[in-house]
């Protein structure tokens, strides 16, 4: 089987786009804002505990559990589906919470806000989605390139190894730049969630949390529904609505005048 050059450009690229885009963000807001990087090691650190050690378990240990169930029932899955995106909500937006109440007592502003949320993003681009991107191009190439033919391999084997070439042969060479655009769309999303909740301490309520919540659970289940009826690259283009939504969050609750906010977070 040849492997595809246009195929694996492509990931390189996505990979990349998916490392640098939010240290390029993030850099950004320093220049711009002074604000230092540690609001944006804080917001990596929100997403590691919130998610890669608590929920992602949890979660993939439960859904071992119930799989047979949720193949066999249309029902059961779409509720799951909820679970899933209401967890994703709760866990990431009270972690986002609590490393405001916990980390970052003194600097809560709006620019302090967007660097907390490019970390957080940051780190799910780069880890969670630039790594499997990673391990999908590696996979790729292995599978491609290898001849197993003179491997003594059972038969049921080489069928999976078969099928696997004949999902790859089937993929179009720009596949791998929509995880690059959704994760574009989805770091201003996270931006815009820690505006929302820095509002809980700004204003005083926690109602913010709450639209926090369910703004994140809502978009992540639209985001699973679609992937059940649609192609992926309609999933992502019905997903583009997020974009001028989380700029439109970013720019609503800006400072009039953001030279004026305190310089703490330079110091």
């Amino acid at each position: 089987m040849t492997l595809n050059p246009f195929l694996v450009a492509a990931y390189v690229v996505a990979i990349a786009f998916e490392v640098l885009l939010p240290l390029i963000i993030g850099y950004y807001i320093h220049r711009r804002f002074g604000v230092r990087w540690r609001f944006f090691l804080y917001g990596m650190l929100v997403f590691f505990l919130s998610q890669l050690i608590t929920r992602i378990p949890l979660v993939q240990i439960t859904q071992a559990f119930i799989a047979p169930a949720l193949k066999s029932s249309q029902t059961l899955l779409y509720v799951w589906f909820a679970v899933l995106a209401l967890t994703a909500g709760l866990f990431e937006e009270v972690g986002r919470y609590l490393g405001y109440r916990f980390l970052i007592k003194n600097d809560r502003t709006w620019s302090v806000g967007l660097m907390y949320g490019a970390g957080h993003g940051g780190l799910e681009s780069m880890l969670l989605i630039g790594g499997l991107a990673l391990l999908g191009l590696i996979n790729i190439i292995a599978l491609t390139t290898t001849n197993f033919s003179q491997m003594n391999l059972p038969p049921e084997q080489l069928a999976q190894i078969e099928a696997a070439r004949q999902q790859i042969a089937g993929l179009a060479w720009w596949t791998p730049l929509l995880g690059a655009y959704e994760r574009f769309i989805t770091i201003f999303f996270h931006m815009a969630l820690s505006i929302l909740v820095l509002q809980c301490f700004l204003r005083g309520s926690l109602w913010w949390l709450g639209i926090a919540i369910v703004l994140h659970a809502g978009v992540d289940l639209i985001a699973l529904i679609l992937a059940q009826l649609v192609s992926v690259t309609w999933v992502e283009v019905a997903l583009t609505f997020t974009l001028p939504l989380s700029l439109g969050i970013i720019y609503y609750f800006r400072p009039r005048e953001i030279q004026q906010e305190p310089m703490a977070a330079a110091a």
